[in-house]
């Protein structure tokens, strides 16, 4: 998972000499992963929305589609509307538009497992949160302040039938996911 986020990461600086910043490299990122694990899972795209046009277009021809489909999928009703309602590109080069594609192509994101998603998620706000002008730390609970509230509530559902967590500023679900481990018993005291 760190190869991801480090090939990931390595990638911002890039893009960050190319006037996109740390927040709208992550959106980006957000808009492409959910075209390709569209794919991978066979959800049904407007036509020429999937992720295999993508891959296959270059130049000014990817940079202008690439609106077009977030633009497409904006106006879809339901969740996929929801989700990329008012999506724009933030790319301008087509060659880092190209290799992020290729980038996000490597791997198998559907096949990963879900904890290993919001992982690489939480690291790379976690970096952008730390380097960024902009703080990004109101997004951002750091992992290690995570892993110490959980270990001291220790909430334990097989005690309570009536558990109730509450994350009221769910960002990332970071405590959520530290009480599932605690709860499954697979952090045994150590940090991930």
């Amino acid at each position: 998972m760190s190869d991801i986020v480090g090939k990931l990461w390595g990638f911002c600086h890039t893009l960050r000499h190319d006037g996109i910043d740390y927040g709208d490299y992550i959106e980006q990122i957000t808009y492409l992963l959910f075209i390709k694990m569209a794919d991978e899972r066979s959800v049904e795209l407007p036509t020429g929305c999937d992720w295999k046009t993508l891959r296959e277009k270059s130049g000014t021809d990817l940079t202008d589609h690439y609106v077009d489909v977030l633009r497409t999928l904006g106006k879809e009703k339901g969740l996929i509307g929801d989700i990329f309602a008012g999506a724009i590109s933030r790319f301008t080069n087509p060659v880092n538009l190209k290799k992020l594609i290729g980038l996000i192509d490597e791997t198998a994101w559907t096949e990963l497992n879900i904890d290993v998603k919001g992982e690489a998620f939480e690291d790379l706000l976690e970096k952008a949160a730390s380097e960024g002008k902009k703080g990004a730390g109101q997004y951002f609970t750091p992992r290690i302040l995570i892993q110490a509230i959980v270990r001291c509530m220790k909430p334990d559902p097989r005690k309570k039938d009536d558990l109730t967590i509450c994350d009221p500023a769910c960002g990332t679900g970071g405590f959520l996911v530290w009480f599932v481990r605690v709860a499954a018993g697979s952090d045994q005291g150590r940090g991930a």
